[in-house]
């Protein structure tokens, strides 16, 4: 038993192994469908090859194939740049030098009437370089040199539209300013504060007078600017010193009034009111008060204290204290005896000091009371007095801070007005100073040699544009052609081998196109031919094989591949007959030089019997059936039993019958014959057949099943870089032929070209 998960597995597996083998036997099927056809089988992803990016030795391809395109235009364009050239009209340029500071020297220090911010030295010199190309200089210079009849473009195209009057009257100054800037360069030198002005004409004297007012106008400019500022700033500062003034004025005198209305005045360079200082006066004098009766507490207190030494309290006496230190000093004599001899009667005379000191004490203890006293109620009335001013100098605080924000717009009118006052003298002092950054170094002068056109420089720049014109032009008609190009891409899209490829060449008629495989064994062609019949003979191994060749198109080369590859088997010892079955437009008779009157036409209507088709050619072992004389309906001629009994006698006779039919695309014969062959070759000429009809000519065929066998690519320029890899090996003779008709290879490159 198996789980779930595991008999999921399994059933996965019984599928996809199902799957495997139905797309195997369709495989197969198409396998033996095509043996069945006479179809080689062919693997067409073996020649699929992943795109690169970019490959060069393509891009080398594409220059090579279209070199006589690119060849062309370079010569054009050289040609036109040498016409322009010589038919141009010299060009003479003149410069002057220009320093440019970006500060005056200051004669007085004036900042305020600066360009602004001047730290970044670009934004300031790119500035002034416009300012030199600007439109007012331009008509400044137009004006002061009178140049309205005398300037005149340097350009082809400004002279052309001269020439045929295109600007209007209307527009004509401002035609002129644009002509000016046009022919006027601004340059700075390198690593300098120098500017090159060059300006470009025709006459040599008109370019460097313009030069030179170019640069006096812009300097001269450039002062006016400076003073119209100093007169619009000196304008404007009269102007608000006279406002200012009448705001201080007006401002003052608000202030002197206040003042008088509520009784504020000025003491010691100090805004005070009658409130005020008497709070401050009484302040002061509570303090001193306060001072004083704190000392006569404390004097008190030490007076009336017994326990101190008499010295000490006598001390603080200012008055009367030598005569209590006296009885004190008695005093102490007296004890001092007493004690030395104490028989001896003191005490009467000790007590009687001792009551002089205590009545000397208590009178300055009542004095010194009564002075407390009147210190005491002196401070109360100073604090009754100090408590009422506080109550006034409350009530008058409203009006002081009025009066003070009075008086602080006062201080502010004061400061402006002072302010700009000495900005409109250094406005007048700077009026009469013209100091200017702008330098002339170098006038110019009239040039001796021309600046342009130049001959050598001119052809170059037209060899370098002409060559890269030409390989876009190359490029943008190789990414337009859709036409075979490439071996790979020819078998990618035909999903078909390309069996051989033949050579083009131009210099050879079509007659000596058809015989060429026999009338030049050696030659590349020829060999190409008999690469291409044993390929064929790989292709379908069986004896007397019915080989149709078509094309796509009309023009691709199959009836000259027919009569080459017939000549081919022939010059092999093979009897071989060849068709024309192309009834609509036969051409193989002409080629190889017989007579048509009769042929395959006349035999498919019943007018002749095949005994009188076959004609003999000057080929060894060639034999052709010609058309005859063309049919009002070919397809239904070629489906007769006819051509089969034909095909089929001429296989008893022959050991080779090549069939030579009409186009595929829009004919129905073609797949009638395809039906009756054994291989179906199909010729395509490089660099002609575009890859969408051969898609649609396989597509048809292969809906008929014709037995396909591969492509034959026709007429290939293998010095174009498409056949590389082919046709370079050939026999010793026919190379040293080939070096006798160099000056015939020439001749016709040239022809090309």
């Amino acid at each position: 038993m198996l789980t779930a998960p595991h008999e999921n597995c399994y059933n996965r597996a019984l599928i996809i192994n199902l799957a495997r083998q139905i797309i195997h036997i369709m495989q197969q099927d198409k396998y033996n469908s095509g043996l069945a056809h006479g179809n080689t089988p062919y693997d067409a992803t073996l020649l699929m090859k992943p795109q690169e990016a970019l490959d060069l030795r393509e891009f080398g391809r594409t220059l090579i194939r279209r070199r006589r395109m690119i060849l062309l235009i370079t010569a054009i364009t050289i040609l036109l740049a040498l016409l322009v050239t010589l038919f141009s009209k010299p060009v003479y340029r003149a410069t002057a030098t220009l320093q440019i500071e970006r500060e005056s020297a200051k004669v007085v220090d004036i900042d305020f009437l600066g360009a602004g911010d001047i730290r970044d030295t670009r934004d300031f010199y790119q500035t002034q370089f416009e300012l030199i190309r600007s439109r007012a200089l331009a008509a400044e210079v137009i004006g002061k040199l009178k140049l309205e009849e005398k300037l005149f473009s340097t350009s082809i195209l400004g002279q052309i539209k001269e020439w045929l009057n295109l600007v209007s009257k209307e527009n004509k100054q401002t035609a002129l300013e644009d002509l000016l800037l046009d022919n006027l360069t601004v340059e700075p030198v390198k690593n300098s504060r120098l500017a090159a002005v060059s300006f470009t004409s025709s006459d040599p004297a008109q370019a460097a007078e313009i030069a030179n007012t170019v640069v006096r106008t812009f300097k001269d400019m450039n002062v006016d600017r400076r003073l119209s500022a100093t007169a619009d700033a000196k304008t404007y500062l009269d102007k608000s010193v006279q406002e200012t003034k009448a705001k201080l004025d007006e401002s003052e005198q608000r202030l002197n009034d206040y003042a008088r209305e509520h009784e504020i005045f000025q003491l010691e360079g100090q805004d005070a009111t009658t409130s005020a200082l008497a709070l401050k006066q009484l302040s002061e004098e509570l303090i001193k008060v306060q001072k004083q009766r704190i000392e006569q507490e404390s004097k008190y207190e030490i007076l009336a204290d017994a326990n101190r030494p008499l010295s000490d309290r006598a001390g603080v006496l200012e008055n009367g204290a030598a005569y209590l230190q006296a009885l004190g000093q008695r005093l102490d004599k007296l004890k001092a005896q007493q004690q030395e001899t104490p028989g001896k009667n003191t005490d009467a005379p000790i007590r009687k000091l001792e009551n002089d000191i205590e009545v000397e004490v208590n009178a300055k203890l009542d004095s010194m009371k009564t002075e407390l006293e009147a210190a005491k109620k002196k401070e109360a009335l100073i604090r009754e007095g100090i408590a009422k001013a506080k109550t006034e100098a409350m009530q008058e605080q409203d009006s002081s801070t009025a009066y003070n924000t009075l008086k602080r717009e006062v201080a502010t009118n004061q400061e402006l007005y002072q302010n700009l006052l000495q900005r409109l003298k250094e406005i007048n002092i700077a009026g009469g100073v013209n100091a200017n950054n702008i330098a002339i170094i170098d006038p110019a002068q009239t040039p001796l040699k021309k600046f342009k056109p130049n001959l050598l420089t001119n052809l170059l720049f037209g060899s370098l544009l002409g060559i890269f014109l030409g390989m876009a032009a190359a490029f943008m008609r190789e990414f337009l052609d859709d036409t075979v190009k490439d071996v790979n891409e020819l078998e990618r899209t035909t999903q078909l081998p390309v069996l051989g490829i033949m050579a083009d060449l131009p210099d050879a008629s079509s007659g000596q196109m058809a015989r060429m495989s026999v009338s030049k064994p050696r030659s590349a062609t020829a060999e190409a031919f008999r690469s291409l019949r044993t390929s064929l003979r790989f292709q379908h191994p069986e004896e007397r094989p019915v080989i149709f060749i078509t094309s796509a198109s009309a023009g691709e080369g199959k009836s000259t591949t027919a009569a080459n590859l017939a000549g081919s088997y022939a010059s092999a010892g093979n009897k071989v007959l060849l068709i024309d079955a192309d009834l609509r437009n036969p051409s193989l008779h002409k080629a190889l030089g017989v007579n048509a009157n009769m042929g395959l036409a006349n035999y498919l209507s019943g007018v002749t019997d095949n005994r009188a088709l076959v004609r003999e050619t000057d080929i060894s072992n060639l034999y052709l059936i010609p058309a005859g004389n063309p049919p009002d309906d070919p397809a239904e001629l070629l489906a007769s039993p006819h051509m089969q009994t034909l095909l089929a006698s001429a296989r008893k006779e022959f050991d080779q019958i090549i069939l030579d039919g009409p186009p595929v695309l829009g004919l129905a014969d073609t797949l009638v014959l395809a039906s009756l062959s054994s291989l179906t070759l199909l010729t395509v000429r490089a660099e002609h057949t575009r890859l969408g009809m051969v898609e649609n000519a396989i597509t048809r065929l292969r809906r008929a099943q014709a037995p396909l066998a591969g492509v034959l690519l026709n007429r290939v320029d293998f010095n174009s870089g498409y056949g590389h890899g082919y046709g370079s090996y050939v026999y010793q003779a026919e190379a040293e032929t080939g070096k006798g008709g160099l000056i015939d290879k020439w001749m016709a490159t040239l022809k090309k070209l």
